[in-house]
Formats: structure tokens, sequence, C-alpha cells
């Protein structure tokens, strides 16, 4: 490199400048030694800018390249909103539509309550009609069967007409024996039987209240009724409840009472 410098500068030492035509002249028949007349006149950093221009002509055909890019994401991202935004008119629609249907629900099951509170009414009724409607055939078959029910524990068993009592009652209330809500009480009993018990051959009346479901209220009702017609008739009466079910409490206080429960089938 050094040796290339000195040849140059003897090349150069054969020539005379004398003007600019001359520099001029020897410049063309020499262009190499362009270069470095340049390196004499401009500053590294002039030297430098052709290659910093390239550089940024470089990164500003990449740039435009990436605006390129972006310019499509962006046209790109402005269909994705548009169809976007028409999704959401839709669902907005859909929502409106989805608050009627709840209204109409709404609506429809504050009109099923209702239907269902009459029916749990209606279900109630039936249910009180059903079950007095199986109460009295269970009296009726009671009375009509008795000999069956009470065969067992009376011999000569007989139904007593209410008409037999009722001159009874009248008479014992005449009399202020017994009270006219007792008489009363008395001719409400479901059926009254005569016989003799078996074991002893005693001459007993049994004052008898039906139910199908026994409950303790049955129980007093039997016993009251039962003492009433004791006072009166002045034999034993003895309370009798007839029933297809009953809790084994209600069966231990009709025991403690002194009250006959026949537990039957229906």
């Amino acid at each position: 490199m050094q040796s290339l410098a000195l040849d140059m500068e003897k090349e150069m030492e054969k020539y005379v400048v004398r003007n600019f035509a001359d520099i001029l002249r020897v410049l063309r028949e020499h262009p190499e030694w362009l270069e470095e007349l340049r390196k004499v006149i401009l500053t590294s950093e002039l030297l430098e800018l052709p290659k910093k221009v390239d550089e940024l002509l470089t990164r500003v055909g990449r740039l435009e390249k990436d605006v390129g890019t972006l310019k499509q994401d962006v046209t790109i991202l402005k269909q994705d909103v548009a169809v976007l935004k028409q999704d959401v008119a839709v669902l907005k629609q859909d929502v409106a539509i989805l608050k009627q249907d709840v209204a109409i629900l709404k609506q429809d099951v504050a009109i099923l309550k209702e239907d269902v509170a009459i029916l749990k009414q209606d279900v109630a009724y039936l249910k009180g009609e059903v079950g007095r409607l199986k109460g009295n055939d269970f009296e009726r078959r009671i009375r009509e069967k008795y000999y069956a029910y009470f065969g067992r524990i009376l011999k000569k068993a007989k139904l007593i007409p209410f008409e037999e009592i009722l001159p009874i009652l009248d008479d014992a209330e005449d009399r202020k024996e017994i009270t006219l809500e007792q008489r009363d009480a008395v001719l409400r009993l479901d059926v009254l039987i005569s016989g003799q018990i078996r074991e002893l051959g005693k001459d007993v009346v049994l004052a008898v209240e039906v139910s199908y479901s026994l409950y303790p209220e049955d129980l007093e009702r039997a016993f009251e009724r039962a003492q009433v017609l004791a006072t009166i008739l002045h034999k034993e009466v003895i309370p009798t409840v007839v029933a297809c079910e009953a809790t084994e409490d209600i069966q231990k206080k009709a025991d403690e009472r002194g009250i006959l429960l026949i537990k039957v089938e229906y």
C-alpha cells in the first residue's frame, strides 16, 4: 500500500500543473487519482455520506414495505371491525327478542302459578270429598254388617235404632239430667249396639264412633258420649271406636281411657 502511494507520487511529479485545466487533464488521464483528491479535499464525514445515503435509502425502502404491510393490516382490521359491528347489531336484536321471550315466559309462569294454586285448592277439595265419601261408605259398611265386626266381642249383638233412644234423651233433657248439647252429641254417634260380652255374659251397650283414620278427638267424643248415654240408660256403656288406621300412640291412649278400639280392613 505504501509503495503504491510512492509510485503515485513519482508519477505525479512528471506532470507540470500551471492552472486548473492542467489539473483536469491529469485527472482524466489518471481517474484513480480522484479518490486521493477526494481524501484531501473532503472530510471523512462527507466521504462516508454516499454510503450513509445508500443505507438510508435501504432503510426507507424497508419502511415503505412495512407501511404497505401495515396499510393492508389496517384494511383487514377495518373489515373485521365492520363484520363485528354487524355481529353486534345482530346480537342486540337477538337480545331484544330474548328479552321479549323472557317477559312472555314470566307472564306464562305467573299464569301457571295461578293455575297450580287453583289446582292445589281443587285437589285439596277433592281429597276432602274423597275422604268424606270414604268415611261415609266405611261408616255405612260398619252399620250394615255390624254383626260381623262386633260378633267376636258380643253375643246377641243387635243394632239399636236411634228412634228408640230419642224419647229417652228427650225425657232426660226435660228432667235436666242432660243438656241439649249432650242430647245432640249422643244422637251424633255413628252406631249403637247392644249385646252380651262373650266372656262375662254381661249386658252392655257399645257407643260407637267410626273413623277411617283415628284421631285423639275421636277418642274424646266416644268417651264423653258413652258417659252421657250410661247416665240415662242406667247400663254399662262402653265407648268404642272402629278404624282402619290408628297410630300406636292413639292405641295407647284408648287403652288408658278404657275405650274399646277395633281395627278393621277396608
